[in-house]
């Protein structure tokens, strides 16, 4: 996007500089000195207009830095009236054009803000236009992979109801057979449920997720008969903060396909922590020997988009592979 906008701003510029280079020379016959003038003035218009677009109002406009970006103009606009004078009074003089007799300081600043402020507001629109386009492209990408979810959800989906009432017979079957079994039953039938019912939920509070991660690794665990080792690690200052559903189970779920679970000497290792600001998710495992694939699992490229989409320029993600070990760290700022 940032290339977009260089290339638009200096086509523009180029075209608007050919425009008054063509009327100043051909029309009103200017002398060489109004020629280099006008050269002058459209480089310092150019610096003004790129500077405002790519630099000052995108760094400060989401952060709401008012002060900051009137510091920054009004800084830049005495920047380029110093600019001007080196140029105007004592290079141009130097190269044998006229000197202004009699210079008055104050006029000399003053109409210089006067004649810059037009590239300010150029730039500041050009931020907006490229701005509402990216936002745009952002929800038209969002509303694609909704569809794309539900048509993979419609394809993939039994009847719930009818999954819940098999589920419940089998627990009711279970329950004076086996603890364990039945236990397993409902944390199967409740996992299920979370998964179907928050399919069209787009933010849940971070408790619920961190509830069904917990019935995602109970589940897990009865597949191994050494008992699964793992350590899941939880500082909340704030539960209740929300986030996308299901956005932190596909690093989870991963870590099992791909991770050693079982041995009391290799941990699964899973950290969660959060604030009213941001949300940090760190999560560590043994690679199965077996299973070193090329691959960083099946499920995170889909999350890395999900969070290109939701959380552009507010989301830090880090894998890193060894021979041995898998890592994730996610932060989130809400």
């Amino acid at each position: 996007m940032n290339r977009k906008i260089y290339e638009v701003i200096l086509l523009i510029w180029f075209l608007s500089s050919i425009y008054l280079l063509f009327g100043a020379i051909i029309f009103n016959k200017a002398s060489s000195f109004g020629v280099a003038l006008i050269i002058q003035s459209q480089i310092i218009l150019l610096i003004i207009i790129l500077l405002t677009a790519t630099s000052i109002f995108p760094k400060n406009w989401e952060a709401k830095r008012w002060g900051l970006i009137s510091f920054q103009i009004i800084g830049l606009n005495l920047i380029c009236v110093l600019i001007r004078y080196i140029v105007e009074e004592i290079i141009f003089v130097r190269l044998g054009f006229p000197k202004s007799e009699p210079f008055n300081a104050l006029f000399f600043v003053y109409d210089n803000f006067y004649y810059s402020l037009p590239g300010f507001f150029i730039g500041f629109i050009t931020f907006l236009v490229f701005k509402t386009i990216a936002v745009e492209k952002r929800n038209s990408e969002l509303r694609q992979a909704v569809q794309e979810a539900e048509l993979n959800l419609l394809k993939s989906q039994i009847n719930p109801h009818f999954l819940y009432n098999v589920l419940n017979y089998m627990y009711a079957v279970s329950l004076p057979l086996s603890e364990r079994l039945s236990g397993t039953v409902a944390k199967l039938a409740g996992t299920m449920r979370y998964t179907l019912t928050k399919s069209d939920v787009q933010m849940v509070p971070l408790r619920e997720e961190i509830e069904f991660i917990q019935d995602y690794i109970d589940l897990q665990s009865t597949q191994f008969d050494k008992g699964l080792h793992y350590c899941l690690h939880k500082e909340l200052e704030d539960d209740s903060v929300m986030l996308p559903t299901l956005i932190l189970i596909a690093f989870i779920e991963n870590a099992f396909k791909h991770g050693v679970v079982d041995d009391p000497a290799l941990p699964l290792i899973i950290a969660v922590r959060s604030t009213d600001k941001d949300l940090t998710l760190e999560v560590e495992n043994h690679i199965q020997p077996k299973r070193k694939d090329p691959g960083n699992g099946i499920g995170l490229v889909n999350v890395k988009r999900r969070l290109e989409i939701l959380y552009p320029d507010k989301h830090v993600l880090r894998t890193v592979r060894t021979d041995e070990r898998f890592s994730v760290y996610l932060q989130l700022s809400l």
